[in-house]
């Protein structure tokens, strides 16, 4: 199966909070402490809206895992 870039690259987002623990409000991660890079703006925003990740204070976001 071919999959596209993009679903790649936000499949490997949310593995990198997942990794990092980011799974609730306490334990949300910023990009830099998921190991996440910050250039990739579009595919976190993309996640957001979706309800994968929810956005937090300081910009630290956990993976709504019920999604």
């Amino acid at each position: 199966m071919i999959w596209p870039v993009g679903a790649i690259r936000k499949r490997g987002v949310v593995r990198a909070f997942l990794a990092a623990g980011a799974i609730s409000p306490e334990t949300a991660r910023t990009c830099r402490e998921a190991g996440v890079l910050e250039g990739l703006g579009v595919k976190l925003e993309q996640l957001v809206r979706q309800g994968v990740l929810v956005p937090c204070e300081g910009g630290r976001y956990y993976v709504d895992i019920n999604k």
